[in-house]
């Protein structure tokens, strides 16, 4: 191929000096952007720094922020707070259809009316050395007690539960646990006269930090004056009730939860006069990881600075909503279930539920609820941050804390009650001189004889020795992270090592987690019918 004619001498240097434009050009780019870069940088200036990005991208559309992103959660803080000063503590927002469309919910009412209450005069002695003064209890009941007084069923509730279990004519509004207490239900009311109680340290009714201080000159609130709490108070105070009452034997001390614990302790106190104990979704002993998620629950409620120490009862007082709503959430994660809320909301964000026809919008990311998950906790927590006492949350989780049925533990509180009051109130187990007759295995139980079971385990089996001849039935939940099932496996077990062959235990594999006892009418409800009948 013919080649062109060689470049002169001049083209040459006219080349060059193009060349070296270009270069310095370049070079001085270069530096520009990286001195801007660096100033920046040096002043954590956030504006120069987009600017810089948006510089270098060459994109004319996107424009460095000026405004703060809008915080909608802080202004409702800060909403409730005013609201709360002005004197209306009512808070939250009615659940919208689609959020009741979402899934099955427990339902808890603000109880203030509608109860009966039973009050004591007489000092009531604690197994932490303290002495109540006098206190009084609230209860409702259903069905009737028959001629011989030998059909009453105690109902424990859980932490933050009232007596308020099921509708009543004084109180017409559904219970906590209405799709199992009547006619033909699990706790049949044509059979079962059914007593449920608000618990001693509670706010519904019964004394608690939120009542007044009888020998306070004013009449002010215990508040933190008032004493630790065992699970074992608890239930002696249950069976005042149950003395004024003129039951004498229970049909059965059934309860979930920290009932589940109440109704083991029941039949532990009170042998004689328990007939049957059903126990749902509890323990005999409070693991280190239940403890610690209740500690985190205290913590950021103790945080608020409203707490005051416990004292935010008064007309100048506000409520410790804040830590309320942020313990709420906490406990909300340990009543459900990670496989739950993949079917409710998965990776859903809020937007797309307002959407036509299900399609998504596009939605920048917010720092405040975004996630279906997200706005469900707030929800949770916005509930109940005002509707319950924040004082009684902090007393009765740690009476459940400190719930410990090993005979060791047992012995420790029944000498410092003795030390304190002059009797061990009867919880040291007996000692006995030979052991009991091993029952027939169940294969499918392997947690005493898994070679990693808890040192404790033996000491448990002894503490609950007294329950080696009632009838019991204990019910776990495979989908449960508060109180795990391996808790309800070895307490079926360390009371079959007693020689009790009328253990009857089921695990229920439900999506709900812990609330499963409040929410799976078929399987729970069915298993105590069939168990009571």
């Amino acid at each position: 191929m013919p080649r062109g004619p060689a470049p002169t001498a001049a083209a040459k240097r006219g080349w060059t000096r193009g060349l070296l434009s270009t270069v310095r050009f370049m070079a001085g780019l270069w530096r520009m952007r990286s001195v801007t870069l660096l100033r920046a940088w040096a002043r954590r200036d956030a504006v120069s720094m987009l600017s810089f990005r948006t510089y270098a991208s060459g994109s004319r559309a996107a424009k460095a922020p000026i405004e703060p992103m809008p915080l909608p959660c802080i202004d409702q803080h800060e909403t409730r707070q005013s609201r709360v000063m002005g004197g209306s503590p009512r808070t939250g927002s009615p659940a919208s259809q689609k959020d009741e469309m979402l899934g099955p919910e427990p339902s808890y009412t603000d109880i203030v009316s509608g109860y009966e209450t039973f009050i004591c005069d007489e000092p009531f002695a604690l197994d932490y050395g303290s002495v109540l003064p006098s206190y009084q209890i609230a209860y409702e009941t259903w069905g009737t007690l028959n001629a011989a007084r030998d059909n009453a069923i105690l109902l424990h509730t859980g932490l933050s539960a009232s007596s308020h279990a099921a509708s009543t004519p004084r109180n017409t509004s559904k219970g906590w646990w209405e799709d199992f207490i009547g006619p033909g239900k699990a706790l049949d009311t044509n059979k079962f006269f059914v007593v449920c109680t608000n618990v001693l340290g509670s706010c519904y009714g019964s004394t608690g930090p939120s009542s007044a201080h009888p020998l306070d000159a004013d009449g002010a609130p215990y508040a933190t004056r008032f004493p630790v709490l065992s699970i074992f108070d608890m239930v002696r105070a249950q069976f005042r009730l149950l003395d004024h009452l003129g039951i004498d034997t229970l049909y059965a001390s059934v309860g979930s939860s920290l009932g589940g614990m109440l109704s083991i302790a029941a039949a532990h106190l009170f042998r004689e006069r328990v007939g049957r104990v059903i126990s749902i979704s509890g323990c005999a002993r409070s693991a280190p990881s239940g403890i610690a998620l209740r500690y985190a629950q205290r913590s950021v409620l103790m945080a608020d600075e409203n707490w005051n120490r416990g004292f935010y009862y008064g007309p100048n007082q506000v409520q410790p909503h804040k830590g309320m709503k942020l313990a709420r959430q906490i406990a909300t994660i340990t009543y459900r279930s990670g496989p739950e809320w993949e079917q409710r909301f998965g990776r859903r964000r809020h937007t797309q539920l307002t959407t036509e026809a299900d399609a998504a919008t596009h939605q920048a990311p917010a720092l405040c609820p975004d996630f279906l998950v997200e706005t469900y906790l707030d929800h949770q927590g916005e509930q109940f941050c005002l509707k319950y006492d924040a004082n009684s949350l902090i007393y009765i989780s740690k009476a459940m804390d400190l719930f410990d049925m090993t005979d060791d533990a047992l012995a420790e509180l029944g000498a410092a009650r003795m030390e304190a009051h002059g009797d061990d109130g009867n919880l040291p187990v007996e000692r006995i001189d030979h052991a009991p007759a091993s029952p027939k295995r169940r294969p499918h139980i392997t947690t005493i004889s898994h070679p990693g079971a808890h040192a404790y385990v033996p000491s448990l089996a002894r503490g609950l020795r007294r329950l080696h001849d009632v009838p019991i039935l204990i019910l776990g939940v495979q989908s449960d992270i508060l109180f795990p099932v391996e808790q309800q496996r070895e307490l079926a077990e360390c009371i079959r090592m007693n020689g009790n062959t009328s253990v009857m235990y089921y695990e229920i594999d439900a999506p709900h987690g812990h609330d499963s006892f409040l929410i799976d009418v078929a399987n729970v409800g069915g298993a105590i019918k069939g168990f009571l009948n």
